[in-house]
């Protein structure tokens, strides 16, 4: 799956709740810095669910020349993040979610089972292509709040410093023009009252 195939959002409005909880890991801050655990302190994920995590998570916005992938950019700590602070209902889909992505590769490959979870995105119907859509949702929200995603693949720079203003093109208006404007706004039609309004308040409005 390549980079470009993944929707360059950041669904804040899903995670809204948790914004107090969110503030923190944006930009992926090293933990000394009030940011995200390491593998030593993982909140929720064991040690061998976040190299799973890493590895799908990759697959899903892996490193190109244009910048480095989700593995790098920690994605899976900020999932481990966002999931220790989610009630039982979502901690559990996640534990289910990554154990049948480990059974389905079994069977051939990570990258088959990978695929065949994503196989059906738009309408999935068994617990493991759900899975997917929540954990492709968690990577790309992830990803573009870290800074390798901010600030290397999307290249924003930020409020920078200018050192001069460019000048900004204003298109006079004449007398005349704006004495005919002045007409048309006496001469338009007054607004009615809206439908479904008792007759006391449209002679209030009108």
């Amino acid at each position: 799956m390549k980079r470009r195939t993944a929707i360059k959002i950041t669904a804040i409005g899903a995670l809204a709740p948790k914004l107090d909880t969110l503030s923190p890991a944006l930009g992926h801050l090293p933990t000394g810095a009030g940011g995200l655990a390491r593998d030593d302190k993982l909140r929720f994920f064991t040690a061998e669910e976040r190299e799973l995590l890493d590895q799908l998570m990759e697959m899903i916005i892996p490193t190109d020349d244009h910048a480095p992938g989700a593995k790098a950019a920690e994605v899976s700590l900020f999932a481990d993040l966002m999931v220790s602070t989610s009630g039982r209902e979502v901690q559990k889909q996640w534990r289910e979610g990554l154990m049948q992505m480990q059974e389905e590769a079994r069977k051939s490959s990570l990258t088959e089972a990978l695929a065949k979870s994503a196989a059906h995105e738009d309408h999935p119907t068994t617990d493991l292509e759900r899975f997917f859509r929540t954990l492709k949702q968690m990577t790309v929200n992830g990803y573009y709040t870290s800074a390798i995603g901010i600030h290397q693949d999307l290249q924003y720079q930020g409020n920078t410093y200018l050192s001069a203003f460019p000048p900004c093109a204003i298109n006079p208006i004449g007398p005349n023009q704006a004495l005919e404007q002045g007409e048309k706004t006496r001469q338009a039609p007054r607004s009615r009252a809206p439908r479904g309004l008792s007759d006391e308040h449209r002679k209030q409005i009108d």
